[in-house]
C-alpha cells in the first residue's frame, strides 16, 4: 500500500510542477496573447493557499513513503527444557561471524540464515587468502559452525551448513604454493 501511494503522490507532484512550469514558460513566451490559462478565472488567496498546501502535503507524503522500512526482527525460538529461548538473527549472525577469527585464512564470513519448520540452514559467503585448500577449509567451517550453534547458543537442529566462496584474495604464500606442488 505505501509504495501504491508514494507512486501515486510522487505522480501528483511530478504533473502539478509540470504544469506549473509550463505555465510559467507559456506566460513568458513573447508574443503569446492567450492560453488557456488565461480562460481560467483569477484564484483567491484562499485557493492559492489551497493548491500550495496540497503540493506541500503530497510531497510530505512522497517523503514519508519513500523513507528505509523497518526490517521487522526475526528470531530463532527452541525449547530448552526449562521453557523457550529466543535469538535474534542478528545475534546469530554476529556470533558466526566471528568464528572467521579462528581460521587464519578466512578472511570474513556473511553468514545469511534460513528458518525452516524445526531447523534452520545457514549459508556462508567467505572470502579467503589465496592459496587455501577450500575442500578443507569448507568442510572445517561447516562442523565448526555446527558444534559452535549447539555448544554456544543451544541451536541443535541445523539442517544444513552451505559454503560459498565468494571472492578469494591476496597472493599465496610460499609455503601455501610448494604445499599444492607436492
Amino acid at each position: 500500500m505505501t509504495k501504491f501511494l508514494h507512486v501515486m503522490s510522487g505522480l501528483m507532484i511530478w504533473l502539478l510542477f509540470f504544469a506549473l512550469g509550463g505555465a510559467l514558460i507559456h506566460a513568458n513566451i513573447p508574443g503569446v496573447t492567450q492560453s488557456a490559462f488565461d480562460l481560467i478565472p483569477p484564484l483567491q488567496s484562499w485557493e492559492m493557499a489551497g493548491i500550495g498546501g496540497l503540493i506541500i502535503l503530497l510531497s510530505m507524503l512522497y517523503l514519508v513513503t519513500f523513507g528505509p522500512r523497518r526490517q521487522k526482527k526475526r528470531y530463532i525460538t527452541y525449547d530448552s527444557g526449562s521453557g523457550s529461548v529466543s535469538i535474534s538473527d542478528n545475534a546469530v549472525r554476529e556470533y558466526i561471524r566471528k568464528l572467521s577469527g579462528e581460521f587464519g585464512m578466512v578472511v570474513s564470513i556473511e553468514p545469511k540464515i534460513r528458518t525452516e519448520r524445526d531447523a534452520i540452514s545457514i549459508d556462508l559467503d567467505v572470502k579467503l587468502v589465496a592459496g587455501s585448500r577450500i575442500p578443507e577449509i569448507s568442510q572445517a567451517l561447516q562442523e565448526r559452525v555446527r558444534e559452535s550453534l549447539r555448544e554456544g547458543l543451544g541451536i541443535a537442529d541445523v539442517k544444513e551448513v552451505k559454503v560459498r566462496i565468494q571472492e578469494i584474495v591476496g597472493e599465496p604464500s610460499a609455503s601455501s604454493r610448494r604445499g599444492w606442488r607436492s
